[in-house]
Protein backbone atom coordinates (compact mmCIF):
# COMPACT_ATOMS: atom_id res chain seq x y z
CA UNK A 1 0.00 0.00 0.00
CA UNK A 2 1.40 3.37 -0.98
CA UNK A 3 2.00 6.38 1.27
CA UNK A 4 -1.18 7.99 -0.04
CA UNK A 5 -3.20 5.11 1.38
CA UNK A 6 -3.95 3.41 -1.92
CA UNK A 7 -2.66 0.30 -3.60
CA UNK A 8 -0.05 0.69 -6.33
CA UNK A 9 -2.10 -1.58 -8.61
CA UNK A 10 -3.14 0.64 -11.53
CA UNK A 11 -6.52 -1.03 -11.99
CA UNK A 12 -7.50 -0.41 -8.36
CA UNK A 13 -6.19 3.14 -8.41
CA UNK A 14 -8.21 3.86 -11.56
CA UNK A 15 -11.38 2.56 -9.89
CA UNK A 16 -10.78 4.82 -6.92
CA UNK A 17 -10.30 7.90 -9.10
CA UNK A 18 -13.31 7.01 -11.23
CA UNK A 19 -15.67 6.94 -8.24
CA UNK A 20 -14.29 9.94 -6.31
CA UNK A 21 -17.01 12.62 -6.12
CA UNK A 22 -16.98 16.29 -5.09
CA UNK A 23 -19.54 18.22 -3.01
CA UNK A 24 -21.40 15.08 -1.96
CA UNK A 25 -21.07 12.22 0.50
CA UNK A 26 -22.40 9.72 -2.04
CA UNK A 27 -20.98 7.70 -4.92
CA UNK A 28 -17.42 7.25 -3.68
CA UNK A 29 -15.38 4.06 -3.49
CA UNK A 30 -12.47 4.09 -1.05
CA UNK A 31 -10.93 1.48 1.24
CA UNK A 32 -8.43 3.60 3.21
CA UNK A 33 -8.55 6.75 5.32
CA UNK A 34 -6.15 8.93 3.38
CA UNK A 35 -7.89 12.32 3.40
CA UNK A 36 -9.16 14.34 6.37
CA UNK A 37 -8.46 18.08 6.04
CA UNK A 38 -11.73 20.02 6.38
CA UNK A 39 -10.39 23.46 7.32
CA UNK A 40 -12.83 26.26 6.54
CA UNK A 41 -15.19 23.43 5.52
CA UNK A 42 -13.32 22.98 2.25
CA UNK A 43 -12.40 19.73 0.49
CA UNK A 44 -15.88 18.21 0.41
CA UNK A 45 -15.02 14.97 -1.37
CA UNK A 46 -16.20 11.42 -0.80
CA UNK A 47 -12.81 10.25 0.53
CA UNK A 48 -12.62 12.96 3.21
CA UNK A 49 -13.61 11.26 6.43
CA UNK A 50 -13.85 14.43 8.56
CA UNK A 51 -16.24 15.91 6.01
CA UNK A 52 -18.23 12.66 6.04
CA UNK A 53 -18.29 12.57 9.86
CA UNK A 54 -19.49 16.18 9.91
CA UNK A 55 -22.26 15.35 7.43
CA UNK A 56 -23.33 12.38 9.55
CA UNK A 57 -23.34 14.47 12.73
CA UNK A 58 -25.60 16.96 10.97
CA UNK A 59 -27.98 14.41 9.42
CA UNK A 60 -28.23 11.48 11.86
CA UNK A 61 -30.72 12.49 14.62
CA UNK A 62 -29.33 10.02 17.18
CA UNK A 63 -25.85 11.54 16.93
CA UNK A 64 -26.94 15.16 16.59
CA UNK A 65 -29.17 14.92 19.65
CA UNK A 66 -26.24 13.83 21.80
CA UNK A 67 -23.83 16.42 20.39
CA UNK A 68 -26.36 19.17 21.20
CA UNK A 69 -27.07 17.96 24.78
CA UNK A 70 -24.91 20.36 26.78
CA UNK A 71 -27.27 23.15 27.88
CA UNK A 72 -27.07 22.16 31.55
CA UNK A 73 -23.36 22.96 31.80
CA UNK A 74 -22.74 26.43 33.23
CA UNK A 75 -19.14 26.15 34.47
CA UNK A 76 -15.77 25.75 32.67
CA UNK A 77 -14.96 22.29 31.35
CA UNK A 78 -11.69 20.47 32.09
CA UNK A 79 -10.08 18.90 29.03
CA UNK A 80 -8.07 15.68 28.59
CA UNK A 81 -4.96 17.39 27.22
CA UNK A 82 -1.95 15.42 28.44
CA UNK A 83 1.77 15.88 28.98
CA UNK A 84 3.97 13.95 26.56
CA UNK A 85 7.12 12.00 27.43
CA UNK A 86 9.13 14.75 25.74
CA UNK A 87 7.71 17.30 28.17
CA UNK A 88 5.27 18.98 25.81
CA UNK A 89 1.51 18.81 25.56
CA UNK A 90 -0.85 16.97 23.26
CA UNK A 91 -2.61 18.46 21.45
CA UNK A 92 0.01 21.21 21.62
CA UNK A 93 -2.48 23.87 20.49
CA UNK A 94 -5.30 22.90 22.89
CA UNK A 95 -6.36 24.24 26.31
CA UNK A 96 -6.46 23.04 29.92
CA UNK A 97 -10.10 24.04 30.16
CA UNK A 98 -12.90 25.28 27.94
CA UNK A 99 -15.25 28.15 28.75
CA UNK A 100 -18.75 27.12 29.80
CA UNK A 101 -20.69 26.53 26.57
CA UNK A 102 -23.27 29.15 25.66
CA UNK A 103 -26.33 28.22 23.57
CA UNK A 104 -25.10 27.10 20.15
CA UNK A 105 -21.42 27.00 21.15
CA UNK A 106 -20.99 23.25 20.65
CA UNK A 107 -23.64 22.73 17.98
CA UNK A 108 -23.02 21.13 14.62
CA UNK A 109 -23.04 24.21 12.39
CA UNK A 110 -22.08 26.43 15.34
CA UNK A 111 -20.91 28.44 17.04
CA UNK A 112 -23.36 31.25 16.39
CA UNK A 113 -20.86 33.76 17.80
CA UNK A 114 -17.06 33.29 18.03
CA UNK A 115 -15.67 31.29 20.95
CA UNK A 116 -12.57 32.76 22.60
CA UNK A 117 -10.21 30.77 24.83
CA UNK A 118 -6.56 30.50 25.91
CA UNK A 119 -4.34 27.71 24.60
CA UNK A 120 -1.97 25.76 26.85
CA UNK A 121 0.81 28.11 25.67
CA UNK A 122 -1.20 31.22 26.56
CA UNK A 123 -2.16 32.17 23.03
CA UNK A 124 -5.61 33.51 22.23
CA UNK A 125 -7.65 31.02 20.20
CA UNK A 126 -10.83 31.91 18.32
CA UNK A 127 -13.30 29.36 17.01
CA UNK A 128 -14.98 31.25 14.14
CA UNK A 129 -18.72 31.31 13.53
CA UNK A 130 -19.96 28.11 11.88
CA UNK A 131 -16.62 26.27 12.03
CA UNK A 132 -17.28 23.67 14.73
CA UNK A 133 -15.78 20.25 13.89
CA UNK A 134 -13.90 21.57 10.86
CA UNK A 135 -10.76 21.00 12.96
CA UNK A 136 -9.94 18.53 15.72
CA UNK A 137 -10.14 20.97 18.66
CA UNK A 138 -13.12 23.07 17.54
CA UNK A 139 -15.27 23.47 19.62
CA UNK A 140 -13.55 20.81 21.78
CA UNK A 141 -11.10 17.99 21.12
CA UNK A 142 -12.91 15.61 18.79
CA UNK A 143 -12.22 12.66 16.51
CA UNK A 144 -13.81 11.69 13.21
CA UNK A 145 -14.06 8.05 14.27
CA UNK A 146 -14.31 5.20 11.78
CA UNK A 147 -16.89 2.87 13.31
CA UNK A 148 -15.33 -0.02 11.40
CA UNK A 149 -11.71 1.04 11.99
CA UNK A 150 -9.93 1.77 8.72
CA UNK A 151 -6.64 0.16 9.77
CA UNK A 152 -8.31 -3.00 11.04
CA UNK A 153 -10.35 -3.29 7.84
CA UNK A 154 -7.29 -2.91 5.62
CA UNK A 155 -5.32 -5.45 7.66
CA UNK A 156 -8.06 -8.07 7.57
CA UNK A 157 -8.20 -7.85 3.78
CA UNK A 158 -4.40 -7.89 3.40
CA UNK A 159 -4.11 -11.03 5.54
CA UNK A 160 -6.11 -13.13 3.07
CA UNK A 161 -4.13 -15.54 0.85
CA UNK A 162 -3.19 -14.29 -2.62
CA UNK A 163 -4.85 -13.39 -4.93
CA UNK A 164 -7.88 -12.79 -2.68
CA UNK A 165 -6.89 -9.33 -1.31
CA UNK A 166 -6.91 -7.56 -4.69
CA UNK A 167 -9.99 -9.48 -5.87
CA UNK A 168 -11.80 -8.38 -2.71
CA UNK A 169 -10.61 -4.78 -3.01
CA UNK A 170 -11.71 -4.57 -6.63
CA UNK A 171 -15.11 -6.10 -5.86
CA UNK A 172 -15.74 -3.73 -2.96
CA UNK A 173 -14.83 -0.70 -5.06
CA UNK A 174 -17.01 -1.94 -7.91
CA UNK A 175 -19.82 -2.15 -5.34
CA UNK A 176 -18.92 1.45 -4.38
CA UNK A 177 -18.06 0.64 -0.80
CA UNK A 178 -16.50 3.60 0.99
CA UNK A 179 -14.89 3.00 4.40
CA UNK A 180 -15.09 6.80 4.84
CA UNK A 181 -18.79 7.15 4.02
CA UNK A 182 -20.81 8.93 6.69
CA UNK A 183 -22.62 5.73 7.72
CA UNK A 184 -19.26 4.50 9.06
CA UNK A 185 -18.35 7.77 10.79
CA UNK A 186 -19.11 9.09 14.29
CA UNK A 187 -17.84 12.46 15.56
CA UNK A 188 -16.73 11.55 19.08
CA UNK A 189 -15.31 13.70 21.88
CA UNK A 190 -11.80 12.95 23.12
CA UNK A 191 -12.24 14.84 26.41
CA UNK A 192 -13.68 12.71 29.20
CA UNK A 193 -15.58 15.59 30.76
CA UNK A 194 -17.07 16.69 27.43
CA UNK A 195 -18.19 13.13 26.71
CA UNK A 196 -19.77 12.95 30.17
CA UNK A 197 -21.69 16.18 29.56
CA UNK A 198 -22.94 14.95 26.17
CA UNK A 199 -23.89 11.49 27.40
CA UNK A 200 -21.49 9.82 24.97
CA UNK A 201 -18.60 7.40 25.02
CA UNK A 202 -15.27 9.10 24.42
CA UNK A 203 -12.94 8.03 21.64
CA UNK A 204 -9.73 6.67 23.22
CA UNK A 205 -8.47 5.92 26.72
CA UNK A 206 -5.64 8.51 26.75
CA UNK A 207 -3.98 8.95 30.17
CA UNK A 208 -7.07 8.37 32.28
CA UNK A 209 -6.65 5.46 34.66
CA UNK A 210 -9.33 2.77 34.62
CA UNK A 211 -8.92 -0.67 36.18
CA UNK A 212 -7.79 -3.19 33.60
CA UNK A 213 -7.60 -0.66 30.76
CA UNK A 214 -4.15 0.25 29.46
CA UNK A 215 -3.36 3.84 28.54
CA UNK A 216 -3.57 4.45 24.80
CA UNK A 217 -3.18 7.81 23.11
CA UNK A 218 -3.34 6.68 19.49
CA UNK A 219 -5.74 3.76 19.18
CA UNK A 220 -8.57 1.74 20.75
CA UNK A 221 -7.25 -1.85 20.68
CA UNK A 222 -10.00 -3.46 22.78
CA UNK A 223 -12.71 -1.83 20.67
CA UNK A 224 -10.88 -3.13 17.59
CA UNK A 225 -11.15 -6.67 18.99
CA UNK A 226 -14.91 -6.31 19.35
CA UNK A 227 -15.26 -5.11 15.76
CA UNK A 228 -12.88 -7.76 14.46
CA UNK A 229 -15.06 -10.47 16.00
CA UNK A 230 -18.05 -9.15 14.06
CA UNK A 231 -16.11 -8.54 10.85
CA UNK A 232 -14.70 -12.06 10.69
CA UNK A 233 -17.82 -13.69 9.30
CA UNK A 234 -18.27 -10.93 6.69
CA UNK A 235 -14.68 -11.12 5.45
CA UNK A 236 -14.83 -14.93 5.49
CA UNK A 237 -17.95 -14.84 3.33
CA UNK A 238 -16.32 -12.39 0.94
CA UNK A 239 -13.26 -14.65 0.72
CA UNK A 240 -15.39 -17.63 -0.30
CA UNK A 241 -16.86 -15.60 -3.16
CA UNK A 242 -13.45 -14.23 -4.21
CA UNK A 243 -11.96 -17.74 -4.18
CA UNK A 244 -14.35 -18.66 -6.97
CA UNK A 245 -13.51 -15.69 -9.20
CA UNK A 246 -12.15 -16.74 -12.59
CA UNK A 247 -8.81 -15.28 -13.79
CA UNK A 248 -9.07 -12.81 -16.68
CA UNK A 249 -5.60 -12.58 -18.19
CA UNK A 250 -3.59 -9.85 -16.49
CA UNK A 251 -6.65 -8.16 -14.99
CA UNK A 252 -7.84 -8.67 -11.44
CA UNK A 253 -10.70 -11.23 -11.55
CA UNK A 254 -14.23 -9.94 -11.04
CA UNK A 255 -16.35 -10.90 -8.04
CA UNK A 256 -19.66 -9.57 -6.76
CA UNK A 257 -19.78 -8.55 -3.08
CA UNK A 258 -22.65 -7.07 -1.07
CA UNK A 259 -21.47 -3.87 0.63
CA UNK A 260 -24.68 -3.75 2.68
CA UNK A 261 -23.21 -6.31 5.07
CA UNK A 262 -20.53 -3.80 6.06
CA UNK A 263 -22.94 -0.87 6.15
CA UNK A 264 -25.35 -2.83 8.36
CA UNK A 265 -22.48 -3.58 10.75
CA UNK A 266 -21.61 0.14 10.89
CA UNK A 267 -25.21 1.01 11.77
CA UNK A 268 -25.32 -1.69 14.45
CA UNK A 269 -22.09 -0.44 16.00
CA UNK A 270 -23.28 3.18 15.88
CA UNK A 271 -26.28 2.19 17.98
CA UNK A 272 -23.98 0.24 20.30
CA UNK A 273 -21.82 3.32 20.86
CA UNK A 274 -24.89 5.45 21.58
CA UNK A 275 -26.14 2.85 24.07
CA UNK A 276 -22.72 2.80 25.76
CA UNK A 277 -23.02 6.52 26.40
CA UNK A 278 -26.31 5.91 28.21
CA UNK A 279 -24.69 3.20 30.35
CA UNK A 280 -21.57 5.16 31.34
CA UNK A 281 -21.11 8.57 29.80
CA UNK A 282 -17.48 9.64 29.47
CA UNK A 283 -16.00 6.14 29.48
CA UNK A 284 -13.75 5.26 26.54
CA UNK A 285 -14.62 2.89 23.71
CA UNK A 286 -12.00 0.52 25.15
CA UNK A 287 -13.56 0.55 28.62
CA UNK A 288 -17.00 -0.23 27.22
CA UNK A 289 -15.57 -2.89 24.90
CA UNK A 290 -13.66 -4.53 27.74
CA UNK A 291 -16.86 -4.82 29.75
CA UNK A 292 -18.69 -6.29 26.76
CA UNK A 293 -15.97 -8.89 26.14
CA UNK A 294 -15.94 -9.81 29.84
CA UNK A 295 -19.70 -10.34 29.81
CA UNK A 296 -19.44 -12.57 26.74
CA UNK A 297 -16.64 -14.59 28.37
CA UNK A 298 -18.64 -15.02 31.58
CA UNK A 299 -21.72 -16.13 29.66
CA UNK A 300 -19.66 -18.67 27.70
CA UNK A 301 -18.12 -20.01 30.89
CA UNK A 302 -21.53 -20.47 32.47
CA UNK A 303 -22.73 -22.77 29.67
Amino acid sequence: MGDNGHLPDVELDDLHKQHRQKSTTEGGACLTGHESSFRQKKNKVTCNYRYQAYAQADSEPKIKERLHSYSGRTTPVATSIYETKAGGWSPSYYALELPAPRPGDWNVGGPSTPIMRKSITGNNVKVPVGMNFSQDTWPYWNNAHHIIPKGLFATMISEQPAPVPNVMRKALMMAQYNINHKINMFMLPQDREVAYILGLARHIQLKHGDDGIAESCTNHPIYNRVVEGRLNSIISGYKSICDGAKPEGHKIPNASLDKKKLEDLSEHLMNQIIDWGKIEAGASLDKHSNKLLSEVTNESGAL
